[in-house]
C-alpha cells in the first residue's frame, strides 16, 4: 500500500496522511503497531519502501510475521528490543559525551534489514518509475519534478549519499555484529514471497497493468473472459459466409487462451495439455508472478491479431460478394484479400495452438 493509498484511509483521530503516527490503526497485526507506538524509529519511509516491494501493509496478520532471536537472512526483518535496555555509546564521540550510556525503550526498532543487510537509505532526485502506456509499452528518461516520497533503499555498504536507516541510526549499532550485540534483540521476519496474502502491489500492479488484450488491459481471468465474449460476439454478427470455416478454427483458440488465462492466474486446475503449456513460459525467472502475466499479456496478444485478422477476413468476404453482384462471379478484387487474411489467421491460430506466445 502507497502512502497515497495510505492517506485516503481514516481513523477516528483523522486522516492517516494529516499525522503518521496514526499510521497504526490501518495495521492487522499488533506486533507492527507495538512498533509504531510513539513511532519508535519507523516512518513514513519505511512504508513507503515496504510498499514498493509489493507488501501491503495493513493486510499482514500476527500469524505471517515470524519472531526471531536470530536474522533468517531472507526477506525483510525488523531489528527492536522487547524489553528497556542500557548500552555503551560507540563509535566516534565527542569529548562531552565521553564513554557514556544511552538507554532505549523496549519496542524500539534498531534497524531493518532486507536478506541479511542494514537498509541505508536517503530521500534524492532521482528518476521517476517508468510510465506505462495502453500499449504496454514503457516511456523512458522522465524524472520527477519533485523530491520522491519513495527513497533511494539499499541493502548493502553505506555510501556517501545514503546516511540512515529505518531504525534508531546510533553510531556503533548500525552494522548487524553491533545489532545483535544489544541485548533484548529480536527480528520480526516478514516474507517477500509472492504467494502471501499481503503480496499485491509493486511488481504484481505493474504487470497486471501490462497485460494487454487488444485495445483493452485485463486484470483477472474473469476480465479476460469478458473480454474475449465481446471480441468473439461482435465477429459473430459481421460473420456472413466462412468458406474455409475459420470460425471454428477461431472458436477452437478463444477457449484454448481462456483456459490457459484461467491456469495462469486464475487459480484453476489445468489439464495436462494446458499445463505443460504454462510451465513452458511462466517460473523462468525469480519472479513467477511476473512471468505470468508476460505469458498471459503474449496470450492476449496474439488472440487479438487472431480476432483482427478474422474481421479482416470477414470483410474481405463481405467486399468480394458485393463485387461479384457488381462485376460477375469470375471479377472479384477483393478474392485476393480474402485469401491473404485467411492465410495470416491461420498463422495466429497455429500459434495458439502450438502455444507459441512471444512477441
Amino acid at each position: 500500500m502507497s502512502l497515497k493509498e495510505l492517506s485516503k484511509i481514516t481513523t477516528r483521530y483523522g486522516s492517516i496522511g494529516v499525522d503518521k503516527k496514526l499510521v497504526i490503526e490501518a495495521f492487522k497485526a499488533g506486533k507492527l503497531r507495538a512498533l509504531t507506538n510513539d513511532w519508535r524509529g519507523l516512518d513514513s519511509n519505511f512504508w513507503s519502501y515496504g510498499a514498493k516491494l509489493g507488501i501491503e501493509w495493513d493486510k499482514i496478520t500476527d500469524e505471517e510475521i515470524e519472531t526471531n532471536a536470530k536474522p533468517k537472512k531472507k526477506g525483510i526483518e525488523i531489528a527492536y528490543i522487547d524489553k528497556d535496555v542500557t548500552v555503551p555509546m560507540k563509535g566516534k564521540q565527542t569529548n562531552y559525551y565521553g564513554k557514556s550510556n544511552i538507554g532505549i525503550d523496549k519496542f524500539t526498532t534498531i534497524s531493518v534489514l532486507k536478506d541479511g543487510k542494514p537498509l541505508w537509505y536517503t530521500k534524492s532526485w532521482k528518476r521517476v518509475t517508468n510510465v506505462m502506456t495502453a500499449a504496454g509499452k514503457t516511456v523512458k528518461n522522465r524524472y520527477s519534478g519533485t523530491r520522491s516520497t519513495i527513497p533511494d533503499v539499499d541493502a548493502g555498504a553505506r555510501s556517501y549519499s545514503r546516511n540512515k536507516q529505518f531504525g534508531m541510526n546510533e553510531v556503533g549499532y548500525m552494522s548487524l555484529s553491533g545489532i545483535m550485540s544489544i541485548p533484548g534483540i529480536k527480528f520480526h521476519h516478514i516474507s517477500l514471497e509472492e504467494d502471501m496474502s499481503y503480496m499485491g502491489a509493486g511488481i504484481k500492479r505493474q504487470m497486471r497493468q501490462a497485460a494487454q488484450f487488444g485495445a483493452a488491459r485485463f486484470t483477472t481471468n474473469d476480465e479476460f473472459a469478458r473480454i474475449n465474449k465481446e471480441y468473439f460476439n461482435d465477429l459473430l454478427k459481421q460473420r456472413l459466409n466462412d468458406p474455409k470455416k475459420l470460425g471454428v478454427k477461431i472458436k477452437q483458440a478463444a477457449k484454448l487462451c481462456q483456459d490457459l488465462i484461467d491456469g495462469a492466474i486464475g487459480g484453476k486446475k489445468p489439464s495436462g495439455k494446458i499445463k505443460k503449456m504454462i510451465e513452458m513460459q511462466v517460473g523462468k525467472s525469480s519472479s513467477p508472478e511476473a512471468d505470468a502475466y508476460r505469458f498471459v499479456s503474449g496470450v492476449g496478444n496474439k488472440l487479438s491479431r487472431l480476432y483482427n485478422n478474422y474481421g479482416y477476413y470477414v470483410n474481405a468476404l463481405e467486399k468480394q460478394k458485393e463485387d461479384e453482384k457488381k462485376y460477375g462471379k469470375d471479377v472479384s478484387f477483393a478474392s485476393t484479400d480474402a485469401e491473404s487474411y485467411a492465410k495470416d489467421v491461420q498463422q495466429y491460430y497455429n500459434y495458439i495452438m502450438k502455444g507459441q506466445f512471444g512477441y
